[in-house]
């Protein structure tokens, strides 16, 4: 049916179905009918309908039960299967790290040694000179006491149990060498105490030092070895010959040199 008749014709109410303008989704034009026609419920036949449209159909929904819907518990762990924690290290972070003092004192590791080393080097002069003169003074006052270098020596050797509780005037093989070798080792161990106790005290050899080491050398014999070296020292000596053993001991680390 043309529109422009339709428009200028009167038709009867519920004739048929009146032509509508319509756009679509793409832009073209077009008409509709739309409208009654012969008790019809349809006003807008879903054939003349676009695709795009039309209303699609309801969703229902299907209402599920509360215990379904519910999200399930966590699963505990049980505590063996459990990753055990991490530990803490055993020794606290300030005992690992290095002190401040510590690279001054690796730094001074090599000086003290190389003082050391001197110490002992000054300490092994003074002893051989120590026994020079302490050696000296024995055989001479032995000589004139008892007739034989030798018998002082002998004397010697029983600081070590050699030689018997008196020893013999002769030489001996055995006992004269152990006598001699007992005074030249604490002699020499004597000079390196002595240059150790200058050094820590900041002294020098002097009559005072000398005086301090003859009295030493005197307790050390008294108080520390056996009865018996003193009483054989005085046999084979004299008194005034075991008295200068000690001041050669005394005037020899004086006169030590530095």
């Amino acid at each position: 049916m043309n529109p422009e008749r339709a428009a200028g014709t009167p038709e009867p109410e519920h004739q048929g179905p009146k032509p509508v303008p319509y756009t679509y989704h793409d832009g073209r034009e077009d008409y509709l009918h739309v409208g009654r026609q012969g008790g019809a419920e349809a006003d807008q036949p879903a054939a003349l309908v676009p695709p795009s449209e039309r209303m699609s159909p309801p969703v229902q929904t299907t209402a599920l039960p509360p215990e379904a819907s519910a999200l399930p518990p966590a699963t505990a762990v049980p505590a063996e299967a459990a990753p055990p924690p991490a530990r803490a290290s055993a020794l606290p972070p300030e005992a690992t790290a290095l002190p401040p003092e510590a690279p001054r004192a690796a730094a001074q590791r090599p000086q003290q040694g190389a003082r050391m080393s001197e110490i002992v080097t000054r300490g092994l002069r003074t002893g051989a000179a120590l026994t020079a003169a302490t050696m000296c003074t024995m055989m001479a006052a032995s000589t004139l006491k008892r007739g034989s270098p030798w018998a002082s020596m002998n004397a010697m050797a029983t600081a070590v149990g050699l030689g018997g509780r008196r020893a013999s005037d002769r030489f001996d093989p055995v006992v004269t060498p152990a006598g001699i070798a007992v005074l030249a080792g604490g002699l020499l161990a004597w000079g390196i105490g002595y240059e150790k106790a200058l050094d820590a005290t900041g002294k020098r050899s002097g009559p005072l030092t000398g005086a301090l080491s003859a009295l030493g050398g005197l307790l050390f014999d008294e108080l520390i070895l056996p009865d018996r070296l003193m009483k054989n020292f005085r046999d084979k000596m004299g008194v005034l010959g075991t008295l200068s053993k000690y001041v050669a001991l005394g005037v020899a680390s004086a006169a030590a040199p530095r």
